[in-house]
Order: C-alpha cells, then structure tokens, then sequence
C-alpha cells in the first residue's frame, strides 16, 4: 500500500465478506516440540522514569517485565508492560495465576494461555507477553523461524515509526532532532491532547521542522471526545490535515457508523482506527474496510497471536493499510512485532526500541534479528525462532527485580 504523504487509497465503499473465523494458523498436533516440558520461567523487572505525556493523564515511570521460557536447553524470550506509576511493582503478585505452566508441555501452555484469554481469567498485559514468548521458544526448537512456522508471506522491509509524547512544542522539536539522528523521521507520531490550538501549534511545528515528505500520524487517545457533532469533529481534523497532519488515530470515541462517517468527510486525512481493533479475535468479525485507510493493532491490548494474523489478512484483502502499534516497549518484545509487521506486509511499525529511554536490555543482547536499515525500514534475518539472544546474568544484574519460577 502506498502511504507516501498525500497518497491516500481512495474510500471503498462495500463491506469485505468475513469468511475467516478465529482459529490457529498451523496445527500444533504437527509441531514436534509440542510435547517438551516447560523447565523453568524467569521474569526481570525494569523500570523506565522517562515521562510520557498523555491525553488522559502522565506517566512519570512505567514498568516493563523481561520474560524468558526455558525447555530443552532453548530459552523463549518475551516482554509486556505491566504498569506505570508503580516503582515498586510486585513480580511475585502478579505471576501467581501462571507459574502453573512450568512443567506443562509448550503446546500445553500455549493452549492454556490463549483459553484463559478468552475466558476473560487473564488480560492481554498477561497473554501477549508470555505467548510471544512460548512462540520464540517453540522456533527455536524447531529450530525455524517462527514467522515462517506460522505461514506469514511478507519479507520486505517496513518503515518504522518514531512516536513523540510532548505538550510543548520546543520539546517537541527536540524530539523530532532524535528521530532525525535515529533516521526515523520519515514517519512520526504525535501525541495530542484534544485541545485544537495546542495540538496545531505542534503539528505545525513538526512539519516545519520534518519537511514535507514526512508522513505525521496524530494520536489524541479519542482526545477529542469532548467535541460531540460528527461534523465539527470533521472541520477539526481538516484543519488539522491543512496544517501537516496526514493520518489520525481515534480522534474521540467512535463506533463503526461513526468511524465510516468520519472518514468519508475528512478529504485526504487518513482516519486509523485502533479502540474498535481489540481484541483481535473480536475485530475480525466486525471489520468494515470503511472505517479507515490504516487499522492500528496495538500491542497489549490484542490478546492473542493468531488472532492477530487473521485479522491482518482480512484487511490485507480489503486493499486497507495495518498498523503495528506500541506499548512504549524497551525490549525483547520489539523484535516480536517488528517481525510480525514484515510476515503481515504492514505499513509502518511503532514498536521500536527507545535508547533514550531505556537501554538495560539492550545492553543485555548478544544477537537479534532484526536492524534499522538506511531508508529507516526494519529489516529481518529471519532465525530460529524470533532470533533473540540475550546474555541472562548480564540482565540480572541490570534489572530492578528478579522472580524465578
């Protein structure tokens, strides 16, 4: 899909035929690994104390946990943000309900994962991080990607996004500096706050400072939930696209209807929906390819993996653009959806890995898969698993908390 600045898909007007329904792309009966015993569990805390800026609210620190899964001398790496605001968060607290997997089987565990999910018994902070986890595993002893194992097509590079969470527009700027130097600025994300003049005064800022070529996608967490009339909802966007912003994801808290409206009478500004995306399994079933030019799939929020590529396919075939999203991930969960972008042909990924921020884990890896390439797109060496590497006593002694299970 092109998604260059100021070439859009053009609008489609008729519903895709949902024929798929929620269920596993391969077989695990036909997964060899299936029936070795899960040995051990290990769970690493770090905490981040760079504040992100918010809609709804700020986050002064958050909390991430580093999971890895051990099984015939292979170790699954995974990642979840667990928290923010919560410093002296509880690892043992929070992993009581699944220090049951340890001596299941890892097909056993991935089906247990993925039924308490839809049981509603765990949330996707909880399911996402220990399935990608089991996933990488699992390649790894099979000794295949997992990507691959999964039957996903896509190799080609995907553009990375760089995500900006400021109010001020000299910070603003300054972060538009970092992606520069990171070579990410061809595709930026801003946070909005749902207060016009404040929002145009960044966006315009960051236009001014990108050039024209960039492609800015506004992000206001449905900031704008306090403007009630679809029609001056759309007179907002407008103005806003008039001053350099080319998509926007959930300007305010829209349903379908609503969503296929607003897109329709935006002109050239790309509407991203991302709420009505989750979870995956239930996205699948009310998709309207009218809703939007790009479908955000948000980590944390989606539940399950397979899901996740079903989903990806039904907007794959509607001719619309995906979105792999972020978690304001650090670590080994970036690779993870990195690689799910390249195998699902997505548009642009946010989940990147954020130095300026967090670099304990990355101090940690001793090989991974994927790497920012000059056109800054993430490229993949496909490896077993999700290719992953990590020195384990050197993050153990760079974590703010520890578990073994």
């Amino acid at each position: 899909m092109n998604n260059s600045r100021r070439k859009f898909i053009n609008q489609s007007s008729g519903l895709l035929p949902l024929f798929l329904t929620p269920s596993l792309l391969y077989d695990l009966s036909v997964i060899s690994s299936k029936d070795e015993k899960i040995d051990e569990i290990n769970l690493f805390l770090i905490n981040v104390n760079k504040e992100r800026n918010f809609s709804y609210g700020v986050w002064k620190n958050r909390q991430h946990v580093m999971i890895n899964i051990k099984s015939s001398n292979c170790v699954g790496w995974g990642e979840t943000k667990v928290s923010s605001n919560r410093p002296d968060f509880d690892l043992s607290a929070w992993s009581v309900e699944f220090k049951k997997l340890k001596g299941m089987t890892l097909g056993g565990a991935i089906e247990k994962v993925r039924n308490q999910f839809f049981k509603g018994n765990w949330r996707p902070i909880i399911t996402e991080g220990l399935l990608m986890t089991l996933y990488d595993l699992m390649g790894k002893i099979e000794k295949k990607p997992t990507i691959k194992m999964w039957g996903l097509k896509g190799e080609a590079p995907v553009p990375a996004i760089f995500c900006i969470l400021e109010k001020e527009v000299d910070m603003v700027v300054k972060q538009a500096q970092i992606a520069k130097d990171q070579n990410m600025h061809r595709y930026v994300k801003i946070k909005m706050f749902g207060d016009f003049e404040v929002d145009k005064k960044n966006i315009s800022a960051l236009r001014k400072f990108l050039g024209p070529k960039s492609f800015i996608l506004g992000d206001p967490n449905r900031g704008y939930k306090h403007v009630t009339e679809l029609k001056e909802l759309s007179k907002i966007m407008v103005a806003l696209n008039e001053v350099g912003m080319d998509g926007v994801e959930d300007p305010s808290s829209l349903n379908k209807e609503e969503l296929i409206y607003l897109q329709a009478n935006v002109g050239n500004l790309s509407i991203v929906p991302d709420h009505i995306m989750r979870p995956a399994f239930k996205s699948i079933k009310y998709f309207d390819n009218r809703m939007g030019n790009f479908f955000n799939l948000h980590p944390n929020c989606m539940g399950t993996i397979s899901e996740i590529n079903e989903i990806s396919r039904v907007i794959r075939a509607s001719k619309k653009g995906i979105m792999i999203g972020d978690s304001s991930l650090i670590g080994a969960a970036c690779t993870f959806w990195q690689q799910l972008a390249i195998g699902n042909e997505a548009s642009w990924v946010e989940a990147m890995e954020k130095p300026q921020e967090q670099d304990a884990f990355l101090k940690c890896i001793d090989q991974k898969a994927t790497h920012l390439n000059k056109e800054g797109k993430v490229e993949v060496d496909f490896s077993p698993g999700f290719g992953l590497k990590v020195n384990e006593k050197k993050l153990l002694s760079l974590s703010n908390s520890y578990l073994k299970i």
